[in-house]
């Protein structure tokens, strides 16, 4: 919710031919060179990988002086648009226990808690600013979570877009901050018990550990308020180290939740919350299948209801019984569109589910029985549900290509179903449209891609595109808004977001472009701008590639393989250094998605696509923009160094190789408003560049 599309802030890096040799040069003659498999990989760049080294610094340091050498002409103009298109009349709601909240923007900082008792058209109140916590750094709430008696809020705070976390406790009646400070956590949520929360923390010492080395040893901990964190309780470490977990409590605060991942295994267990705080952890769901996903609503007639795809591809709902293994009954069975996400509410269950370019959602009874179901527009999706077990008020987002969240309430008994904000916009979207067409992969699979435009533009071979992917993890592709896409809409271009291999759109998909299969991910984004330029919607001379964290993979592995393909691509936060990933932060958590090159067959498999590893001397490789946060340590940022050092070595004088580098971002970027529109323009304005489109812009 706090979080926008595009990502990070300032700093462009580029090299010129002199400043390249030099480096390249001094970096030949100390590169190492790493026997693996037998095979010799040569790392001229390892040098990168200490991000505060002097080498490193002094590398961005010099490349900074040449930062606005490719800045597209329009790139100040530019900036105004998108000010002007990003001033939208509305703001993100929420509700917690008796409250509403909502992020108010402030100006040159990140946004600031409001709140209110009285409802959606009340007059929000002043709550907490994040900026006064250290003048230093960008401090932003990045989630909030109230206790079971409405006196204390826990505030999970970020520092300079970091993914590691401080909770800090806000009282209520006082607005002032308690004393308790828990840290080092990471892709945790917090959950209330009590007089106190459920969190998780890695074993580490700083949060650099993460740029550094690899971090392990997560447990989960119980903190009582009013207590030093080093007084925290125990409740649950994984036996190896290296597994992960996650974990919940259920909506009426009855049960515990852990799901355990291992190499091999999926495991749940339940524990059955009490004051003297023992857990069992008791087992009730066993699997081997990592393509099983099982996510927990809460318990209704005496059973525990979750949502999962396990017998039923489109996914169902299931009640299970707990004081036996793997025994559960359909509750909801499974229907022909896909069921993407379901909540208890008000004893009743309301669920989202997509069939194409619709989407809808349905309300049943705590039997099963249809009580009410509703679609929204065409082209848009469902992006946030919220409620509560013993409220049957409900608060849902959706949104599309061309247009940001719309926010609506919708009454569980009465079933009213309204805006609860009005989001007015600063441009006409009513000429927009959105369309799904199909193509064909090299191995004939069947791919769907949407494509949004301005209604009546010519299809002549000569519109500017922007093919944005993803394609991993699981993860579907669904609409979201960027107010640069408008500027594209307007001067005749294309945005094309097609559903690769690797995503969660369909039953398979995910495992389809895994691991092993990967190759079939970039395959089809190979596959989907040959359609566009095939059916005439471009040509390679005006088409641009863009992806983000996985989709930075997708970008930067396609415009290695097919760099005819493309004008410009844009990778931000890409991971792109497929023999190195997994050596830090908790890069072996995603060996079942990519795989890890201490086996052989994996080696085999990454060392054909891996970016850096396959850049080619004397290749005229498209224009290309690399995006990196100093603070992600997510995906490390020496892997857009190390990929860019490559092209600027290796790649043809024709076109520029540059780094948009963010000193104060983390992987999603800088959560100043001011900062991700400075960014934003300058990515768009770079593509706009390349595509030959600066002149249509006024």
């Amino acid at each position: 919710m706090l979080k926008n599309i595009l990502l990070l802030t300032f700093l462009i890096i580029t090299i010129n031919a002199a400043s390249q040799n030099s480096v390249t040069n001094d970096s030949d003659k100390h590169a190492p060179i790493d026997t693996i498999w037998g095979r010799e990989v040569k790392d001229t760049y390892r040098w990168m990988e200490d991000i505060r080294s002097p080498e490193t610094l002094n590398w961005l340091k010099t490349q900074d002086t040449l930062r606005d050498k490719y800045k597209g002409e329009k790139l100040k103009s530019l900036t105004e648009h998108l000010k002007h298109y990003s001033t939208i009349y509305g703001k993100p709601i929420f509700k917690e226990g008796e409250y509403f909240f909502s992020f108010h923007h402030n100006i040159g900082a990140t946004p600031s808690l409001y709140y209110n008792k009285q409802g959606f058209f009340s007059h929000d109140r002043f709550l907490f600013d994040p900026n006064r916590l250290d003048n230093s750094a960008v401090i932003s709430i990045d989630e909030i979570k109230l206790s079971s008696d409405n006196k204390i809020l826990a505030m999970l705070l970020s520092k300079d877009g970091s993914d590691w976390k401080t909770a800090r406790l806000l009282d209520m009646e006082t607005k002032e901050l308690l004393n308790d400070t828990v840290d080092f956590i990471k892709y945790s949520h917090i959950y209330w018990y009590n007089n106190g929360f459920f969190y998780s923390k890695f074993d580490v010492h700083n949060t650099w550990e993460s740029f550094s080395s690899i971090i392990k040893g997560e447990a989960l901990y119980y903190h009582r308020v009013g207590t030093n964190q080093n007084n925290d309780l125990l409740v649950y470490k994984p036996t190896n180290e290296y597994d992960g977990f996650s974990f919940l409590v259920t909506p009426e605060n009855k049960y515990l939740i852990i799901e355990r991942t291992g190499s091999v295994y999926t495991r749940l267990s339940i524990s059955l919350l009490n004051d003297s705080l023992i857990f069992e952890n008791k087992d009730f769901i066993i699997t081997n299948n990592k393509n099983i996903y099982y996510d927990v609503l809460g318990e209704l007639n005496g059973k525990l209801l979750i949502r999962s795809n396990i017998y039923a591809p489109n996914g169902a709902i299931y009640q299970f019984n707990i004081n036996a293994i793997n025994q559960g009954e359909i509750f909801l069975p499974e229907g022909s569109q896909q069921l993407e996400s379901s909540v208890i509410i008000d004893n009743k269950i309301l669920c989202t589910l997509s069939s194409g370019k619709k989407s809808f959602a349905l309300v049943v009874d705590s039997t099963g029985k249809l009580l009410y179901r509703w679609f929204i527009p065409d082209g848009n999706k469902f992006t946030h549900i919220s409620g509560s077990i013993d409220d049957p008020l409900a608060i849902y987002y959706f949104n599309s290509f061309f247009s940001p969240s719309s926010v609506f309430r919708i009454n569980l008994e009465t079933f009213e179903n309204i805006p609860v904000d009005t989001t007015y916009i600063n441009f006409s979207n009513e000429n927009i449209t959105t369309e799904k067409v199909f193509y064909y992969s090299k191995d004939s699979t069947v791919i769907p891609m949407y494509l949004t435009y301005k209604k009546g533009i010519k299809m002549d071979g000569n519109n500017p595109v922007l093919l944005y992917g993803y394609g991993g993890f699981g993860k579907s592709m669904e609409p979201f808004f960027n107010p640069a896409n408008i500027i594209l809409f307007n001067n005749g271009g294309i945005l094309a977001t097609p559903c690769l291999r690797g995503g969660g759109e369909f039953p398979g998909w995910h495992g389809k472009g895994m691991r092993f299969n990967k190759q079939n991910t970039f395959d089809d984004f190979i596959a989907a701008a040959e359609y566009l330029i095939n059916e005439k919607y471009t040509n390679p001379s005006k088409l641009a590639a863009m992806g983000g964290s996985h989709g930075g993979l997708v970008v930067g592995a396609c415009m290695v393989q097919r760099p005819d393909l493309f004008k410009v691509v844009v990778a931000i936060a890409g991971v792109f250094d497929m023999m190195r990933y997994h050596l830090y932060n908790v890069g072996y958590g995603y060996t079942n998605e990519i795989g890890n090159i201490t086996d052989s067959l994996d080696f085999e498999n990454l060392i054909k696509y891996s970016p850096v590893q396959n850049v080619k001397n004397g290749v005229d490789y498209p224009a290309t923009l690399l995006v990196a946060g100093y603070n992600d340590d997510r995906v490390n940022p020496f892997h857009s160094f190390k990929f860019l050092a490559e092209l600027q070595e290796k790649g043809s004088r024709n076109n520029p190789y540059v780094l948009y580098y963010n000193i104060r971002g983390g992987h999603s970027g800088n959560t100043i408003f001011e900062e991700r529109l400075n960014e934003n323009a300058y990515i768009y304005s770079f593509i706009f560049k390349y595509l030959g489109m600066e002149k249509k812009i006024r």
